[in-house]
């Protein structure tokens, strides 16, 4: 029989309501990415192989997980990404060199990011609350796991519908920052140069896409002001290279 104190049925009824909204919102955003990029960016592929390219640098930083620890994996996962973006999109995505195919390509990208970090998590804390709810994740547990899945409700308990709403605009966020680093870095990749001069190049998108990976990462709760800043300079980054046509312009 479990003696725990458990959070009462009306907090874990909150509780999940809030999980319910934005497991639903981030699901939106990430359907939403794919429609338009198979309408207004006419590139469905583009999409697809921005997806790629952020698996691909997550499989880099599961390997420095392991080996370097989550510390050292934080600061490589802007690197990684911007990396294995340039890589992408100067081998399999040569096709994608528009404003439009590039959006597109940021929008995959930015979409298989909340698929992870946002969508995934979010539907774990669903079930784990359903699961306390009706005591069903309790069977056959240990007194030990018994108190840390307790734990873990009272922690999730403590989030609410603003909290929730603030998942979903956030994600909102990390599309829009996605398709302007891609944008950047693709301008990069068309100026060329070699892999030393493209190296050099991607500098400002790490240096843009760093606070918001490591914050997000290790201290999740402060990632809404970072991610303004970095979406903000990211724009006017974007903006400058297009008025003072110093890279390669992108077609519409």
């Amino acid at each position: 029989m479990i003696t725990l104190d458990l959070p009462s049925p009306a907090a874990l009824a909150a509780a999940s309501a809030a999980f319910t909204f934005a497991l639903v919102g981030v699901g939106v955003l990430i359907v939403a990415s794919a429609i338009v990029a198979a309408t207004w960016a006419r590139s469905l592929n583009g999409w697809a192989l921005g997806g790629v390219s952020f698996v691909l640098s997550q499989t880099a930083q599961v390997v420095a997980l392991f080996l370097l620890g989550p510390l050292v994996a934080a600061f490589a996962s802007a690197p990684l990404q911007e990396g294995s973006r340039a890589i992408i999109l100067s081998t399999a995505a040569r096709r994608v060199r528009g404003e439009r195919p590039s959006a597109a390509f940021g929008l995959g990208h930015g979409a298989i990011d909340l698929l992870t970090s946002s969508l995934i998590p979010t539907l774990s804390a669903v079930i784990i609350l359903g699961g306390i709810s009706d005591g069903s994740i309790f069977v056959g547990l240990n007194a030990e796991v018994t108190d840390k899945v307790n734990a873990v409700g009272v922690f999730l308990t403590g989030q609410t519908l603003l909290s929730a709403a603030l998942l979903v605009v956030q994600g909102a966020l990390v599309l829009a920052l996605h398709v302007l680093l891609t944008r950047i870095v693709l301008r990069v990749v068309l100026r060329g140069g070699g892999t030393r001069t493209i190296g050099r190049g991607l500098i400002l998108p790490v240096a843009i896409h760093m606070p918001v990976a490591v914050v997000r990462t290790l201290f999740p709760t402060a990632t809404a002001p970072v991610l303004l800043v970095a979406l903000i300079v990211a724009a006017l980054v974007y903006q400058r290279g297009m008025s003072a046509m110093t890279e390669t312009p992108l077609a519409p």
